[in-house]
């Protein structure tokens, strides 16, 4: 799971749209990748051009080093799409789907808490979707390619299980939380007032009606069962530290503020090696693919033709 939270990183990163120009710019073809076209307006949605004053023509805007350096990044994934077709590599609608709803869970936010989040970084939820998809393809494409070079025995995967035996065993976490949305002004001083309210002895229920933009404050701030497994890392470590009854001091992860309050634990028993031997397997294989990641693209560029016309 933690692998989500990387993905939800790198599209944030990576999808940041036009910024405002100040003058129009024409669209026009900016460079060929073996059959297919790359036009201006195909970057412009990839590119977040920082710079002060106006730009007196085209030419001056695409000099941009900026803009240079994320047509280098568009056309490596273009070129990974091209390979993908190839191998007949896909993605759904559906897995993306799945993914974003992972996401939730490991952040522990709503719908619109994501799409708010998303808006304040200028990111549609269109775009958000198409860099899911894209970072699927890209570990897929590789993992076919790479998998057949990696040479992983049994030993290897029994090794991998036991040290990391600790994400075999299956634990569920009733919590209650205090969600401040980071799309508040006011949002740190908010959480911190919350905070110290709970350390005056206000109960956590009154307090999560005051302060938090959960829905959860309607029903006492109660969200259920979560598996711990689908927990963001910032989330998840601190609850390791609780006994049932406590909370979490105020946690900041990209959406906002939270506050955690652990009311049960359930745990089950270490799944056997035999039922997660093929997921360690795939674990291995991506994690191999994207050490090899530059090296694949750069074999791609080398038996492509690319002409690259600014």
């Amino acid at each position: 799971m933690n692998k989500l939270h990387g993905i939800l990183l790198i599209i944030l990163s990576l999808l940041l749209p036009a910024a405002g120009l100040h003058c129009e710019v024409v669209d026009r073809i900016i460079a060929i990748v073996n059959d297919d076209i790359i036009t201006l307006k195909d970057v412009e949605r990839y590119v977040h051009v920082e710079k002060q004053g106006k730009y007196t023509s085209v030419n001056e805007y695409l000099r941009n080093l900026e803009f240079k350096e994320k047509i280098d990044i568009f056309i490596s994934d273009l070129l990974i799409k091209q390979q993908a077709r190839k191998l007949k590599i896909d993605v759904s609608d559906r897995e993306i789907e799945g993914i974003i709803e992972n996401i939730k869970k490991q952040n522990l936010i709503t719908e619109t808490e994501l799409r708010e989040q998303l808006k304040k970084e200028n990111i549609t939820y269109k775009g958000f979707q198409e860099g899911i998809r894209m970072n699927v393809l890209r570990s897929r494409v590789l993992a076919r390619v790479i998998s057949s070079e990696v040479n992983i025995t049994e030993n290897d995967l029994k090794e991998y299980y036991n040290k990391h035996i600790g994400e075999y065993k299956e634990e569920e976490y009733r919590l209650k939380q205090i969600f401040v949305s980071g799309q508040r002004q006011d949002g740190a001083q908010r959480v911190m007032a919350a905070y110290k309210l709970l350390n005056e002895g206000k109960s956590f229920e009154e307090v999560a009606k005051e302060f938090s933009d959960d829905p959860s404050a309607k029903t006492d701030a109660d969200i259920g069962f979560v598996k711990r497994e689908d927990l963001m890392p910032q989330l998840k470590d601190p609850l390791v530290l609780l006994t049932p009854g406590s909370y979490t001091q105020p946690i900041q992860t990209p959406y906002g503020f939270h506050i955690l309050k652990l009311m049960e634990v359930k745990k089950s028993d270490t799944l056997p090696f035999e039922a997660v031997k093929d997921a360690i397997q795939g674990k291995i294989v991506f994690n191999e693919s994207e050490k090899r990641y530059k090296e694949y693209i750069d074999k791609l560029r080398k038996s492509s033709y690319i002409e690259v016309k600014i």
